[in-house]
């Protein structure tokens, strides 16, 4: 990047100049200006200048590609330039207790060791927040009352005061709340009422937890209905089924699917390798192809039932639209 140095700019130090142009990157910090400005990193007309240079005006200033692109990619500056037209569009549905979000897929719920740098879900809801000046105080802001993973779309719910975060929490213990899931598995699905116990155990593999159907593992039921099966040229018979959740395990579904020999669609954990590849060939499918659909409780005599649209991928294999 090369930057004309103009009268507004002209006849201040060369540091100072440097400070104001990285203040939009507040990871910088300021000893790397001055190491770069040492080093001979960043130069002024292909010289280098000392950080008490005086820069003149037509002055060009030479700050290596690869330091902006590098910048470009924090999580700051990423969250400061994401379009708040797109977290709008995340909003299903709000009230004075409850927001609900249309999570997109590939996006983590927070942030861990391989997504420090990525934008979570609870960034986009912090900036949400803030934007709309929804209240908050030391001890309580509002946040998301479950997590999806991170291939996972569809809808999220944050409680937005107190009271809504005791009642939701104690209802999610009961398993009040229903919740109703779309995935396309591999074969065709009949209805089933599952009732497997789940246990999480460490993988070595995959080098994380994961879930398997044991004796001694915790209550877990999920009520399975087919809503479509199609013929595919290149996946063979697959299902779009309805997969509703009387107990929160983690894994439920793509466990107890699993273990039916019914897997979803590009479960690189629960998986079957032969589909998963067939899958990506022929319609670019990179996550795993399940989508939280309905969310629904009744708070204070209010019924809420919330739907996420579709996702463009379950449309693209089930009904090949582009």
């Amino acid at each position: 990047m090369e930057i004309k140095i103009t009268d507004l700019e002209k006849d201040q130090r060369f540091d100072r100049f440097l400070r104001k142009f990285f203040k939009k990157y507040p990871s910088v910090k300021l000893w790397e200006i001055y190491a770069r400005i040492r080093k001979w990193i960043i130069k002024i007309n292909w010289t280098k200048k000392k950080d008490n240079y005086r820069v003149q005006l037509n002055d060009i200033v030479q700050i290596p590609d690869e330091i902006i692109n590098q910048l470009d990619q924090t999580k700051e500056w990423k969250l400061a330039n994401f379009p708040w037209e797109e977290i709008e569009k995340m909003i299903l549905y709000e009230d004075e207790n409850f927001i609900f979000f249309n999570k997109p897929a590939w996006v983590a719920m927070h942030e861990w060791n391989k997504h420090m740098d990525d934008l979570t879900m609870n960034n986009f809801l912090e900036k949400y927040v803030k934007e709309k000046n929804i209240k908050t105080s030391q001890t309580f802001k509002p946040a998301f009352c479950f997590r999806l993973d991170k291939d996972t779309s569809g809808v999220l719910v944050a409680w937005k005061n107190y009271e809504a975060l005791r009642w939701l929490n104690e209802a999610i213990r009961k398993h009040i709340p229903e919740k109703k899931y779309l995935a396309i598995t591999k074969w065709k699905i009949k209805a089933k009422h599952i009732n497997l116990p789940l246990k999480k155990v460490f993988d070595k593999k995959f080098w994380k937890a994961k879930v398997i159907v044991t004796e001694d593992g915790d209550h877990a039921e999920s009520i399975v209905k087919p809503l479509k099966t199609i013929q595919d040229p290149f996946l063979w018979n697959i299902s779009l089924a309805q997969i509703q959740i009387l107990t929160w395990r983690m894994h439920q579904i793509r466990v107890h699917l699993s273990h039916h020999k019914r897997p979803i669609i590009w479960d690189l954990m629960y998986w079957d390798p032969v589909i998963n590849r067939l899958a990506k060939k022929h319609y670019q499918i990179t996550r795993q192809l399940l989508h939280s659909w309905q969310y629904g409780f009744t708070y204070k005599w209010k019924k809420y039932k919330i739907e996420a649209p579709v996702p463009e991928d379950f449309e693209k294999v089930m009904y090949h639209r582009q």
